[in-house]
């Protein structure tokens, strides 16, 4: 049996979600709502102590943090390869993982800002949100979230993570113009370790990062991504408490067809 816990918006969540799509493994969903504080109740804690999601639990046994659970998932079932045979294939998609573990959590910062504490201030008080920010598991989340409620992040921290975003990016068009089509030749967990980042960007209004003359080999790429099954099914789970990106004046939408995506 093979159960994700996992969040409708968490870009590792989609992570997970496009992994398990692209390789055609069936899934039991188990939803953790980050908005009611799910993810620090006991019964979740006891599976992932850091209070963050994506889990998988595989015959009973746990798998945490997305892109491990990518590796588990590519190594562990049939379907089609999402890692190269070859090992400096391998090696350089391992890479570019890394580099997006590294520095994409960098949109943390505006995501706080524009999206998680206008949403979460439409459920609790803001003397609710400081204790649930104490009781956060991780010294990371408790400052970032301490932050956010506090208005003390700047305009310059923001331009600053937006810079790390830029050198990632950079670093993307550079390989697809070397590469062609996908990150390391062929799609595999390098493309799908970055694709929900942009799609959270383009939710912020920040598809800036990317166009016709500004990247266009990430602009091309974006496009065949959002052509894909696997992630149009992985980024439109439902937020199941409603609202979506919406309710707080932010939109993240797909084209409606396939044909308009490709535009």
């Amino acid at each position: 049996m093979i159960e994700l816990y996992h969040f409708w918006s968490s870009v590792c969540s989609v992570k997970v979600r496009m992994c398990l799509e692209e390789k055609g493994v069936e899934w039991t969903s188990r939803y953790v709502d980050l908005f009611q504080f799910d993810q620090m109740k006991p019964a979740y804690l006891a599976l992932n102590p850091d209070g963050v999601v994506p889990s998988l639990v595989h015959n009973g046994a746990p798998i945490r943090e997305s892109s491990i659970i990518n590796e588990y998932i590519e190594d562990a079932f049939e379907g089609p390869r999402l890692a190269p045979v070859d090992p400096l294939a391998r090696a350089r998609m391992r890479e570019f993982v890394r580099l997006c573990d590294d520095g994409l959590p960098a949109i943390a910062l505006p995501t706080m800002v524009k999206y998680l504490v206008p949403k979460l201030r439409k459920r609790w008080s803001d003397d609710e949100l400081r204790k649930r920010a104490e009781e956060r598991p991780t010294e990371f989340y408790r400052r970032i979230h301490r932050r956010g409620l506090e208005g003390d992040i700047s305009q310059e921290e923001l331009q600053q993570c937006f810079e790390r975003l830029d050198r990632i990016l950079d670093r993307m068009e550079t390989m697809l113009t070397e590469n062609g089509d996908w990150i390391i030749g062929e799609l595999s967990l390098a493309d799908i370790a970055v694709a929900p980042y942009l799609f959270r960007l383009s939710a912020l209004g920040e598809a800036r990062f990317w166009s016709a003359t500004k990247r266009p080999r990430v602009a091309q790429w974006y496009a065949r991504m959002l052509e894909r099954d696997a992630f149009r099914v992985a980024v439109s789970w439902p937020d199941e408490t409603g609202g979506g990106y919406e309710e707080v004046g932010l939109k993240a939408s797909l084209p409606t067809d396939k044909a308009a995506a490709a535009s």
